[in-house]
């Protein structure tokens, strides 16, 4: 059996302009070191035996922080990213839909299927990231692992390993250093999305 706690990154400026970031790197907000030091700091009472984390600067950062707590380094793997929005990357919705009208309508209507240029299709996104749930859990018997990753990316890898369809995986909210914990035998999931910890440390210090 394995304990997979699964972490989105802290807050980046691109989430609060509400701006497509894909795998392009804004880095964290006030906010999101903010969170990224309270998440860490929450893991700090588990036990963790290793730390994996996206490439991308602002996964990179939260797992750093929380790593550091366990005296480890976190190991970096590109299959944990986020989507790929293509074209979309760095525009705010608003300017999506004013860019591109159809094909923003068509991926409402089918976004399985339906392609951003230079852009991932959800599948694709599944595929790449269960390549290294499939290395990890073979070689991680028995240990809790911690994987930061990417709201997109979450939301549609753990709709899959519960065999939830794609095309609701927006029904799995991921939020900012949220944790998300499950447990590899059957994938039984233990928790979606904990935000506790952000109120906890937010109180202790008032």
């Amino acid at each position: 059996m394995i304990r997979m706690i699964f972490v989105r990154h802290g807050e980046t400026l691109w989430n609060q302009e509400l701006r497509y970031q894909g795998q392009q790197d804004s880095p964290l907000s006030p906010a999101g070191i903010r969170q990224a030091q309270k998440v860490g700091e929450f893991l700090s009472e588990r036990e963790v035996d290793a730390v994996y984390s996206s490439d991308l600067k602002r996964a990179l950062f939260t797992a750093q922080t929380i790593a550091r707590h366990h005296h480890i380094n976190p190991s970096v793997d590109q299959r944990l990213r986020e989507m790929s929005f293509g074209l979309w990357e760095g525009l705010t919705r608003e300017e999506v839909v004013k860019r591109y009208p159809e094909l923003w309508s068509a991926r409402l209507q089918n976004s399985l299927e339906t392609r951003i240029p230079d852009g991932e299709l959800p599948g694709e996104v599944v595929t790449r990231f269960q390549s290294f749930l499939q290395e990890c859990t073979a070689k991680d018997e028995g240990q809790t692992i911690v994987v930061v990753s990417h709201g997109a990316a979450l939301r549609l890898v753990i709709a899959s390993l519960l065999h939830i369809p794609l095309g609701k995986s927006y029904c799995l909210h991921q939020s900012n250093t949220g944790i998300s914990e499950l447990l590899y035998c059957s994938w039984e999931a233990l928790c979606i999305n904990c935000t506790a910890h952000l109120n906890i440390f937010s109180s202790r210090k008032a």
